[in-house]
């Protein structure tokens, strides 16, 4: 202790600071030196970083599986719809729990910006296969989270898709002039990107038509057949589940439900004589019978009326429908052409075509899709909002958003 108290003096007289001293003297509350650490990174700590940051809970070749699940279920699904023996939607739905419990895990940017990317388009199928199945506050979720993920990662495509759908959702609830809208708006995220062409044709002229907006229904049927002149699009039917732009057939069958609208029977039939063979050929029972009862409703609405025609096209659609795949668009148009023809009721083609709609819309699956949605009269109101005509979906609450959402 004596010597401890002779260095602290010797190092008093040098005039060394307290808080420097090696040496506590009792009671001093100032901490002996302690050397500066150096402001550097060890070299082995840095090299453990790397391999922490890029660590991942998702397998590099779970992505490409994921998306080669996705490109399967949209292949299979003209033949087998959502519902049908390979339970489409049950797997899509399955799909997506799997990618969102990967996303909330840890990833690379590129792995998480791939998963972002597939995760958005799987809830983008979802959302058009809800349309199909009449669940359209479902569909209306599924496409706001397709938005959502996808504009994070700036996919403008799976955007432009998403409200392309949110149209057609709108379109069916009988609600034109907000299909209008979403479709408008999203063809100006990109008015020259061939997604544009679903947006004009499937969306905007079929929205218009409803109004007996003439110009405009042909405004909008030109510009998507323009962009399909300049863009190099398949020629044949794509399906129209695809998230790629629209084929050449796939664009003229969408026209010819616009014209069907504006009862213009000569382009009607000039447009399914230019795509009869892709039709024929398609895969997709449901494409053949939307055509046809497009075709049907045409012969009855025009100048001349072919009522027999009419009637044998829309009783082929029934029995076809009878055992295949069915969807929402299908049951709305075989009513649409009942309604078209009412005023030939007293006509033999007429009511046999009539009672067999009456069977088949008895059928549990044609119900379950009629009770779901609102069925489409011929003429709408001026608000552009189609009220149900037929009692059997009069009190089914829809939900069409007022207005799109901001832009991404």
């Amino acid at each position: 202790m004596t010597n401890i108290v002779k260095i602290i003096s010797v190092l008093g007289g040098l005039g060394v600071p307290a808080e420097l001293s090696p040496i506590r003297t009792p009671g001093d509350s100032v901490l002996a030196f302690v050397p500066e650490e150096t402001p550097w990174d060890d070299p082995v700590d840095v090299a453990a970083a790397v391999d922490d940051l890029l660590a991942s809970n998702t397998a590099a070749a779970a992505i490409p599986i994921a998306e080669t699940a996705l490109l399967h279920i949209v292949d299979a699904y003209e033949s087998d719809g959502p519902t049908g023996s390979e339970r489409l939607a049950a797997r899509t739905r399955k799909l997506r729990d799997h990618l969102h419990q990967l996303l909330r895990g840890q990833q690379p940017a590129s792995h998480r910006t791939a998963l972002f990317r597939v995760a958005s388009r799987t809830s983008a199928v979802l959302g058009y296969m809800a349309v199909n199945a009449g669940r359209h506050i479902l569909a209306e979720s599924y496409s706001a989270e397709a938005i959502a993920l996808a504009t994070d990662i700036g996919d403008l495509e799976t955007v432009m898709w998403a409200h392309g759908t949110r149209s057609l959702s709108a379109y069916y609830q009988g609600a034109y002039t907000e299909a209008a809208t979403w479709a408008a708006d999203g063809i100006a995220l990109a008015p020259e990107h061939p997604q544009a062409i679903r947006l004009y044709v499937n969306g905007l002229a079929r929205a218009l038509s409803r109004q007996n907006d003439t110009d405009g229904t042909i405004r909008a049927i030109g510009a998507a057949e323009d962009l399909t002149e300049r863009h190099p699009v398949p020629a044949g039917l794509t399906p129209c589940i695809s998230l790629g732009p629209y084929g050449v057939a796939r664009t003229l069958a969408n026209a010819i439900t616009g014209y069907v609208a504006l009862k213009d029977t000569a382009a009607v039939l000039r447009y399914e004589n230019e795509i009869s063979g892709h039709v024929a050929a398609s895969a997709s029972d449901w494409t053949r019978s939307l055509v046809r009862l497009d075709v049907a409703t045409a012969l009855v609405s025009g100048q001349r009326p072919d009522i027999e025609h009419a009637m044998l096209l829309g009783q082929q659609v029934l029995r076809d429908a009878a055992g295949g795949p069915l969807i929402l668009s299908v049951v709305q148009r075989a009513h649409d052409l009942r309604r078209s023809a009412a005023k030939w009721e007293d006509t033999t083609a007429v009511r046999e075509y009539r009672d067999a709609l009456a069977d088949w819309s008895t059928t549990p699956r044609v119900r379950q899709l009629r009770s779901r949605s609102a069925t489409m009269p011929a003429s709408p109101q001026p608000s552009g909002r189609t009220p149900p005509s037929d009692g059997t979906t009069d009190d089914v609450p829809r939900h069409v958003p007022a207005r799109p959402a901001p832009r991404p």
